[in-house]
């Protein structure tokens, strides 16, 4: 679907702007041939529109293949004729972090975006100028920023999200409500999803260093300064994704903490166990083997019952001091 917006003004500022939209194909290439400033929207495109953006553009073979494919990468290749450069706007697919590509062209009067529908920054900012027409008085970079801007907008959301899941994982192990095999999963993918957005960030960053120098994008000192106030807002996130990286994996660390402490009580537990049973195996095992003979058997002048008595009650008199200095110096 070829969606597009299309002004006429003049230089004075008195003048008014008039926004055309969605004009059909032949309208639409009249209006490129007087050199109106024109955006041109491409919404899930079809082999068709490609080939006849293709070819009314005098697109490069280069630009042709990526706007087919997904590159997975920000990228700007500049040409005499027009620039190129493809944004990610990030989206949460379940558990993992998926951009979807934006291709744009940039013309001395005209503004192409590639995108997928899912992409929203592009409608955000296509409705935003739509209804703003003397905003088409900064000139077509001005478009591009305006997306780039919506794009980058779309990455704050999913950042707090992250901060807010990191600190209630946090708070409840302090507190004893998660056990670590159900934490040890949503950090795990909280920490992939910081991974992919922040391979997203770096090329998009230095993509935006690049379109900063560009006498087409740059040419008057305000837009200059709006790019490169998109580059260091670009700058933030990336640092706010690596502290939030640096917060997962103390996450981790408290996980693993955890659970080495766990591990340890219970081997604590288990040899004081053994301990209190040892002198009881001694008891058992040195009246039951016959570790001396005689040529007469020797008689003890006791009864069997009463033997057999003190021999428990030794066990249990054992056990039970053992209990109590363990349980005096905090072992149990």
């Amino acid at each position: 679907m070829i969606r597009s917006l299309v002004v006429q003004f003049d230089e004075t500022p008195e003048a008014e702007v008039a926004v055309r939209r969605n004009l059909e194909r032949e309208k639409l290439e009249a209006t490129l041939d007087d050199e109106h400033m024109v955006w041109i929207d491409i919404v899930d495109p079809d082999p068709e529109e490609l080939d006849w953006l293709a070819q009314r553009f005098e697109l490069n073979p280069a630009v042709v293949q990526d706007l087919q494919r997904e590159d997975r990468r920000p990228a700007l290749l500049v040409y005499p004729q027009y620039l190129f450069l493809s944004l990610f706007q990030p989206s949460v697919h379940i558990t993992k972090v998926d951009g979807k590509e934006i291709h744009c062209i940039i013309t001395d009067h005209c503004f192409i975006t590639v995108r997928p529908s899912d992409a929203t920054a592009v409608d955000d900012a296509y409705d935003r100028i739509a209804q703003n027409p003397d905003a088409w008085r900064a000139g077509v970079a001005y478009l591009l920023y305006l997306t780039a801007q919506y794009v980058i907008d779309a990455y704050y959301p999913l950042l707090d999200r992250v901060s807010n899941r990191l600190n209630d994982i946090e708070e409840k192990l302090l507190s004893g409500e998660l056990k670590n095999k159900k934490a040890n999963r949503p950090v795990y993918q909280i920490k992939q999803q910081l991974i992919n957005m922040r391979q997203m960030v770096a090329p998009q960053r230095e993509v935006l260093s690049s379109v900063i120098g560009e006498q087409r994008v740059s040419e008057s000192g305000v837009t200059r300064d709006l790019f490169r106030h998109l580059y260091e807002r670009l700058l933030r996130i990336y640092d706010v994704i690596d502290s939030q990286r640096d917060l997962s994996s103390n996450v981790l660390d408290m996980l693993q903490n955890q659970e080495s402490q766990r591990m340890m009580e219970a081997v604590n537990r288990l040899t004081i166990f053994s301990m209190i049973f040892l002198p009881l195996t001694f008891l058992s095992g040195f009246f039951e083997l016959n570790f001396a003979t005689t040529s007469d058997p020797i008689v003890l002048p006791v009864t069997g019952s009463f033997m057999f008595t003190s021999i428990i009650v030794l066990m249990v008199i054992s056990a039970v001091a053992m209990t109590i200095l363990f349980r005096r110096r905090g072992w149990l």
